[in-house]
């Protein structure tokens, strides 16, 4: 029976190879019952996996999953570890290749725990290895941590083993380097380092097991993780030796303003008084007053918009909106209106128009959160066109005392204009009237909600019917510190 479930597994084999997959599914059926007739759990177990590839490959996914879920049950149910472990690995592996990388974890542990039972140190590596594979796509620092514990074990396998651990490990330090860049403008130098220190390793492993392949595929892992941190690849093609690249790196060969590499060893002696301080240091020169910000101060003044000569010279888009409110309805409504019987609500391209009633100052912590948590939103899912519109609210002089609620308008402008620093794909549009601009003619300011995201003009504040845009003017601060000088009486520096 062994024997023709031997044949039977060879030709599924060799017709999964050659693509006949009915005829190679058949014939690992027929292997897997006779082995189990025969009690051969580890070719059963083998049978089990080449089954599971016709699956795959026919892109029976739930299939495949079932057929290792039912190897699990066949060997703990004779509870012997050792399979038990080798089915729960296919079942990682499955799960891995069908992208449910949380199972595919959850089994790996399990296929661990039971390689530990049974002292399997090769099935130990395939868990690891299977965790490290898994948790890239779910926990990349758990990821790091199964590759170094793979490596240690690795190295009482065998070298193939131990370099293709550390080639891993190269390269799961590599993807958090590069994520790290997206919101860092210079590669991390811990990450850098750990990558050159693998690659260096996996090099010479792969060198010595003559595996060309290894060694190319690490070098260019060293040549990535070099033009990431400023350094020209050419570098590796010169070199062809990641040890001597690395010793190079440490010795600050390749630091520069662009990277946090190491620098270079300060070779000129210090002198006693430059470590020491004399007399002479602590001598004090004249005092004068300074101003750091000098030069640098700018006011935001509101000029008409017909004065400034920007206007929308496209042709009108057309957008499928969403409309969103904080507060009462009574001006979001008439608006809403307007917006959906505009030309230019065609349902085409997404925009989120976001609206602020006059009411804020009843809810003014949660009006604020609302536009924040709107912005944080539309860039999680990846919008790119966004409005806010507010009313019953203006720009007014700062040197005016009358009474007025606390206005909105200035902390949405200051939210919005971060946010086109944090996420430069969004198009942040802001559109704002008194109540007399939206009561006596709303047409204007619903035109502008579609000409903020069109043109250069993406802030307009309407007063009176009037549109107003924002503008900066070099303005010099006043002194605020003056020095006193004798003879003037203490009221010459009180007016």
């Amino acid at each position: 029976m062994a024997a023709d479930g031997a044949t039977a597994l060879a030709n599924a084999k060799a017709l999964l190879a050659e693509g006949k997959f009915d005829e190679a599914l058949g014939n690992a059926e027929t292997a897997i019952a006779a082995f189990e007739k025969a009690g051969n759990r580890p070719m059963q177990s083998e049978a089990m996996s080449a089954k599971i590839d016709v699956y795959l490959q026919q892109q029976k996914r739930p299939e495949a999953r079932a057929t290792a879920l039912e190897a699990v049950g066949l060997f703990k149910a004779m509870n012997d570890p050792k399979s038990e472990a080798k089915a729960q690995l296919l079942v990682a592996q499955v799960c891995t290749q069908t992208q449910r990388y949380k199972e595919a974890t959850s089994a790996g542990r399990e296929a661990l725990r039971l390689a530990r039972l049974a002292g399997d140190k090769v099935q130990q590596a395939a868990a690891w290895r299977v965790l490290a594979v898994a948790g890239e796509q779910v926990d990349l620092d758990k990821a790091i941590v199964s590759w170094q514990e793979l490596c240690k074990l690795a190295k009482e396998l065998s070298a193939s083993e131990e370099a293709a651990a550390l080639f891993g490990l190269s390269k799961a330090h590599l993807t958090r380097l590069s994520r790290k860049l997206s919101s860092c403008a210079i590669a991390c130098k811990d990450d850098t380092i750990e990558v050159l220190r693998a690659a260096k390793e996996a090099h010479r492993l792969y060198k010595q097991e003559s595996d060309s392949m290894g060694q190319i595929n690490t070098l260019q892992l060293v040549a990535k993780v070099l033009l990431f941190n400023g350094v020209h690849p050419d570098v590796v093609e010169a070199s062809n030796d990641p040890e001597e690249i690395f010793a190079a790196v440490m010795s600050g060969a390749y630091s520069n303003p662009k990277n946090a590499l190491p620098p270079k060893a300060a070779t000129k002696p210090l002198k006693l008084e430059e470590v020491v301080p004399d007399s002479k240091q602590l001598d004090k020169n004249k005092f004068a007053w300074r101003n750091p910000v000098a030069g640098f101060c700018y006011t935001v003044v509101w000029q008409p918009t017909k004065d400034r000569g920007v206007g929308n010279n496209k042709p009108r888009g057309q957008y499928d909106m969403l409309m969103l409110r904080s507060g009462y309805k009574h001006h979001a409504v008439p608006t809403s209106v307007g917006l959906r019987s505009n030309d230019a609500s065609e349902r085409n391209e997404h925009m989120m128009v976001f609206m602020t009633t006059q009411d804020h100052g009843l809810n003014y912590s949660s009006s604020m959160m609302n536009v924040q948590h709107t912005i944080g939103g539309v860039a999680t899912a990846n919008l790119r066109k966004l409005v806010f519109v507010q009313f019953g609210e203006s720009f007014f002089d700062w040197t005016d005392t009358s009474a007025r609620s606390v206005e909105m308008h200035s902390v949405t402008l200051g939210l919005l204009r971060s946010a086109r620093i944090e996420a430069p794909f969004l198009t942040i549009g802001f559109v704002g009237g008194d109540l007399a601009s939206w009561v006596q003619d709303p047409q204007p300011l619903i035109e502008s909600i579609f000409d903020t995201i069109e043109s250069d003009e993406c802030e307009v504040i309407y007063k009176n019917g009037e549109g107003f845009a924002p503008s900066m003017v070099h303005k010099p601060l006043e002194d605020t510190v003056q020095a006193v000088k004798p003879g003037k009486t203490q009221g010459h520096y009180l007016r």
